[in-house]
């Protein structure tokens, strides 16, 4: 048995190491001739040009589909202005936390563990979840962005005070997918620097009231679908 599971884990490494070191390459291609000529791509690292449209959600709130909006505010956490925004899904009220970028040096960091320093909340019943989606529109006004698939991965997992239990799904979002990792998001904008472009993205945490410790897998496919109108929302709202 040793030797299986040996054999397993060398199966699934392979894919892995095979990867990173395909990222590896690419880099050093991309970055060695700029360290050549001495024009150090780092330093004239190109702007998010969606900065306008990700700041402008912090202020209106996101429109969303098929969830209208009870109400949205600014507020401070950790010295970050994020959007708490309650949509009414159905007969509940759902609530959700974003945080946008406010320049081109912000990134992904420990916005999770800031969440959990705000709520103050026990958890367990942690697991990873996936789901996939695909834009519709008008084939004249879709951009091509917006016709990628987005595949995306999140943290769910449930979250309880004294006063209020939670089955809750994070992911930072980006165009075209999303994860809970922040190293996700920084190899897809380190690659998209070598193109001279870059990678906007939205940390999104979603709060579904439940019933005191009741348990949350239930309650997955709603949180999927919510999931899935704030990716679709911020594609076309923000990530154009």
């Amino acid at each position: 048995m040793i030797i299986d599971s040996l054999k397993k884990l060398q199966k699934y490494q392979l894919p892995r190491m095979l990867l990173a070191v395909f990222l590896l390459i690419i880099l050093i291609v991309g970055i060695l001739p700029d360290y050549i000529t001495g024009k150090w791509s780092w330093k004239n690292t190109p702007q998010i040009t969606n900065l306008k449209y990700l700041r402008k959600i912090r202020e209106d709130g996101l429109t969303i589909s098929d969830l209208p909006t009870i109400s949205h505010q600014k507020v401070l956490l950790a010295n970050h202005k994020w959007l708490l925004q309650i949509v009414e899904n159905d007969t509940k009220t759902v609530v959700f936390l974003l945080l946008t970028p406010n320049g081109p040096k912000d990134k992904p960091q420990v916005e999770w563990m800031n969440i959990n320093g705000l709520y103050r909340w026990k958890t367990d019943s942690q697991k990873r979840v996936k789901f996939t989606l695909k834009i519709k529109g008008d084939s004249n006004e879709t951009t091509d962005l917006e016709k990628q698939d987005s595949h995306i991965e999140a943290r769910f997992f449930r979250g309880w005070t004294k006063k209020q239990t939670y089955a809750v799904m994070q992911w930072y979002a980006w165009p075209g997918g999303g994860s809970p990792e922040p190293g996700d998001w920084f190899w897809a904008d380190r690659l998209a620097i070598l193109s001279k472009k870059r990678v906007p993205w939205a940390a999104v945490s979603i709060m579904f009231p439940v019933e005191p410790l009741e348990e949350i897998d239930p309650y997955l496919p709603q949180l999927i679908s919510i999931g899935k109108k704030i990716q679709v929302s911020l594609t076309t709202a923000a990530f154009k």
